[in-house]
């Protein structure tokens, strides 16, 4: 966007997007942060410049009320960062630029893994920015806004990790303000593996001075739809009362209902409704929502959540320490429950029936029998010395006798002991057929033919239509990964896993979207990969 005057009669000028008036020679908007240059048309001025000698801007990545977020690189390095660009107008404030300085140094110090990495900040030409670390991947936002919610045990596993990150803040005395889902940054591990990375630690309170609730842009998008803040912010934020490390933890709880029922806990019309319906402390439980979609709530969940959403803080867990063993504590007990059902019901084939008996032989039909054993004995035992030696021969010759690689899925196979094997180096196709239940697709189960211990990569090719999803068991039934970084008709690759020492299963099925009906019977097949990779050695 850029700067418009009153008819062109060289009166006053103003930003295109909120109007407001704007100082001579202004970069960004000081209200709403858009861009203002007028000699660049439908272009960002920052596109190509370089900042401080040392980051060249490459592309804009993302725009919102507290400014854009731009990919870099480093003009010396060459490592590519992201740099976050603050509303210009913290360069008309000294007090305000030392208080940027100061929260992005505290911010800087924070070294957990699920908290984004800070490497530079500072204020030049009016631009006030950050520079971080470059994350591939998507935000929860986005995610939520395409799975509409997510499987208990993952929405567990992604408060956990955010509990880790909140975990340190506060013990620094650092309260993040603003903890919602474009917050929450997603990133996949070559596994497989969901890491969460935490964002914009301490920009909700230097910039809480600026924004006004009547302001648009303190809670719009960049795509002008509403934000996270309202549907995350505690009643004391609400009051304009002093706040700590348990507001964050209110936030955390509206994250955790919003991921498990796929709504919020407080909605309404406007903000300013969303706002008073925190300040009710009534929303819909939760266990109503999960048993719409009829996916069963770990023990303990609801009850977490309920006391995370607490309108008293006194009322809420005293810490994310807290929160993070009762999360562990709850996915403990429900991975242990999953784990027996599954092996009962999943991996277990169930015993073949008998027949009934029959009615028994005479006594007179036992003793004529008896009679001729006893007259064919030598000529039974000649006999019989030769069929076992004709059974030794043809086991010896059955044990070592090299079967043909499966090409084909060999239907059923849902289950360990009906398990397909699949041997590295060969192409084995498969579809997915008939759903399990209403939630759950047929799901496909292989066996890898390589040794414990040795180290394998898996590639699933995409089916049109299906958002497939590959995952790793061990013997057990214990998770060794899971891959679902493809979106649909997309495929999966997990390029390093390590053989279990009781084997490595592979699980194939279609994503189980909680009260959606999935896909079955496609005439579409997948082709399951697995080849031998060479362990690489540390250096």
């Amino acid at each position: 966007m850029t700067a418009t005057s009153a008819a062109g009669t060289g009166g006053p000028v103003e930003c295109a997007r909120c109007k407001a008036e704007l100082v001579s020679g202004q970069a960004f908007c000081a209200r709403c942060g858009t861009a203002t240059s007028a000699s660049i048309v439908g272009q960002d001025p920052l596109l190509g410049t370089v900042i401080e000698g040392r980051f060249r801007i490459i592309t804009r990545l993302g725009q919102g009320g507290m400014g854009a977020v731009y990919e870099a690189e480093h003009t010396v390095l060459g490592k590519r960062v992201a740099v976050k660009v603050l509303r210009s107008d913290l360069r008309a404030n000294a007090e305000l630029g030392q208080r940027f300085r100061r929260e992005a140094m505290v911010v800087s110090r924070l070294t957990d893994p699920h908290t984004v990495t800070v490497f530079d900040y500072g204020v030049t030409d009016g631009l006030a920015y950050i520079v971080m670390e470059y994350l591939r991947g998507e935000d929860l936002a986005r995610l939520l806004d395409r799975e509409t919610r997510l499987a208990p045990a993952r929405a567990l596993a992604i408060a956990h990790q955010i509990c880790s990150s909140l975990a340190e803040a506060h013990e620094v005395g650092l309260v993040h303000r603003d903890l919602k889902p474009e917050n929450v940054f997603i990133v996949r591990s070559a596994s497989g593996e969901e890491r969460v990375k935490v964002l914009d630690f301490g920009l909700a309170k230097l910039l809480g001075g600026l924004l006004d609730r009547d302001d648009p842009a303190a809670f719009t998008t960049a795509h002008g739809a509403l934000m996270g803040t309202p549907y995350f912010m505690a009643p004391e934020q609400v009051r304009g009362e002093a706040i700590d490390g348990r507001t964050d933890l209110y936030a955390l709880g509206a994250l955790l209902y919003r991921m498990i029922a796929g709504e919020y806990p407080h909605r309404g019309r406007t903000p300013v409704e969303v706002l008073e319906s925190h300040l009710s402390g009534v929303f819909r439980p939760l266990h109503e929502l999960v048993q719409v979609a009829q996916v069963p709530l770990p023990e303990g969940c609801e009850k977490l959540v309920h006391r995370l959403l607490a309108v008293d803080p006194g009322a809420r867990p005293a810490s994310a320490v807290e929160v993070s063993r009762a999360l562990v504590d709850i996915s403990t007990s429900a991975a242990q429950r999953e784990r027996e059902a599954w092996s009962h019901t999943t991996w277990e084939g169930r015993k073949p029936e008998l027949e009934p008996d029959a009615e028994g032989p005479t006594r007179d039909e036992i003793e004529a029998f008896e009679r001729g054993m006893r007259r064919s004995a030598l000529l039974r035992t000649l006999t019989a010395v030769v069929v076992v030696a004709g059974l030794a021969v043809g086991g010896w010759l059955f044990a070592h006798r090299a079967d043909p690689p499966l090409r084909r899925e060999v239907e059923p196979n849902d289950k360990t002991e009906q398990a397909n094997r699949v041997t590295p180096g060969v192409e084995l196709s498969g579809y997915l057929g008939r759903r399990v239940v209403r939630d759950q697709s047929d799901r496909d189960v292989f066996l890898v033919g390589a040794p414990a211990g040795s180290t394998v990569a898996v590639e699933l090719t995409g089916v049109p239509g299906l958002d497939a999803v590959v995952e790793g068991f061990d013997g057990g039934a214990h998770p060794v990964f899971k891959s679902d970084s493809g979106k649909r008709g997309e495929g999966e690759r997990v390029s390093s896993v390590v053989v279990p020492e009781d084997g490595l299963y592979l699980l194939v099925r279609e994503v189980w979207v909680l009260g959606t009906p999935p896909s079955e019977n496609s005439t579409d097949a997948y082709v399951l990969r697995v080849r031998a990779v060479e362990p690489r050695e540390d250096r």
